[in-house]
């Protein structure tokens, strides 16, 4: 399947008011190779290449009819995650992580009049540019569940505009293709908040699944579900997977921007091999092909970025000699969450070595963008 998502706004809509209540969600990622070949500027030489997982991580968007000529917004965290030693977020066992997600479940409100110009506050930007991209501007209620606070490494911006797109959509009685709210969501970050993001977190989001990516300078410009040649692979795969929260919150793009654009098309080529060799372990039902492309394509990010790097380098000598085949940062790097892949048997001693950090075990798969209950 090839699904171009070139990101481009479409044409300014009229002011509108939701017509009733509607609630999506959708899911985080995780890439296994690739990451980073995504971006315009080293997309736009010969491609880029991306192959990863949406997982059972899931933000959640809620739209409904407010007091005219009123906007109102809600950032809210839900759920604690587990931490190493199966501590829950509150306890006195959790890491600097979890008590900041845990303080992130304070409700955060804004309300402003219609007519007001756009809150420039960074955690309110992005759902200011999906209530102007929608053009459902009046008599509005958003309100955004997370399970984790904003620069954890896992796509979380994007899955929440996605969300919030739907939502708005599904609000004013519009439907949208997944390729359709991917491109606005990429288009969003790029052309309104001027972030030179990649645009791989923001089609997990409204695909979901098991995806292999190809990108040109202009954004996605095909999506194909993983070929996979053995059902027991992805099981095992994911049943060694752990993603370990690093306690530090950065934005992406700041990160990004860092980034020596020289040394990011060096590593492009290792980066979109890497994928390559990931996406013939899963059509081969190869569990030791998939992890050789993840250590590639973890060697490569450093390349790419030895400073954005710079905490998976230092956890991974910690680690040394306990089993770890596969450890990375998420993301665009400088914090978030880090990913690592262990025979299931070492995680014991891997947890221990841990001690307090956060850890999650993400389900792969999970389904994209998608209305919910309630």
């Amino acid at each position: 399947m090839s699904t171009p998502c070139a990101a481009s706004l479409s044409a300014p809509r009229s002011l509108r008011s939701p017509l009733w209540r509607a609630a999506a969600s959708a899911p985080m990622r995780v890439s296994f190779a690739g990451g980073g070949s995504d971006l315009p500027g080293v997309a736009r030489q010969d491609g880029g290449r991306v192959v990863g997982a949406a997982v059972d991580l899931r933000v959640r968007v809620i739209v409904e009819p407010f007091d005219r000529g009123w906007v109102r917004m809600e950032l809210a965290a839900r759920g604690q995650a587990t931490s190493a030693d199966g501590a829950e977020a509150g306890d006195a066992t959790a890491s600097d992580a979890a008590a900041s997600d845990a303080k992130a479940g304070a409700l955060r409100v804004i309300t402003r009049r219609r007519s007001d110009p756009p809150r420039d506050d960074l955690a309110f930007r992005l759902l200011e540019a999906t209530l102007a991209a929608t053009g459902v501007g009046d008599g509005v209620a958003l309100r955004v569940e997370t399970e984790m606070s904003p620069g954890a490494g896992l796509g979380g911006s994007a899955s929440a505009a996605v969300a919030a797109l739907f939502a708005l959509r599904a609000a004013v009685g519009e439907a949208a293709a997944p390729e359709e709210l991917a491109r606005e969501a990429v288009a969003i970050e790029r052309e309104r908040l001027f972030n030179a993001c990649g645009a791989q977190d923001q089609v997990f989001a409204a695909f979901g699944g098991l995806l292999d990516l190809a990108f040109d300078a202009r954004g996605c410009s095909g999506v194909r579900p993983l070929a996979i040649g053995c059902p027991d692979l992805v099981p095992a795969l994911s049943a060694g997977l752990l993603l370990v929260d690093t306690a530090v919150r950065r934005v992406s793009g700041e990160v990004l921007d860092r980034v020596d654009a020289g040394a990011a098309c060096d590593a492009k080529a290792e980066l979109v091999a890497a994928a390559g060799e990931v996406a013939r372990g899963f059509e081969l039902g190869s569990l030791a092909l998939v992890l050789s492309g993840m250590r590639r394509g973890a060697a490569a990010k450093v390349r790419l970025s030895a400073t954005a790097s710079a905490i998976a380098v230092s956890l991974q000598r910690r680690l040394d000699g306990l089993g770890v085949e596969v450890l990375r940062m998420c993301g665009a790097g400088g914090g978030g969450h880090i990913v690592l892949w262990a025979p299931p048997e070492r995680h014991a001693r891997i947890l221990d070595a841990l001690g307090p950090c956060l850890v999650r075990r993400p389900a792969l798969g999970a389904p994209g963008v998608r209305l919910d209950p309630g």
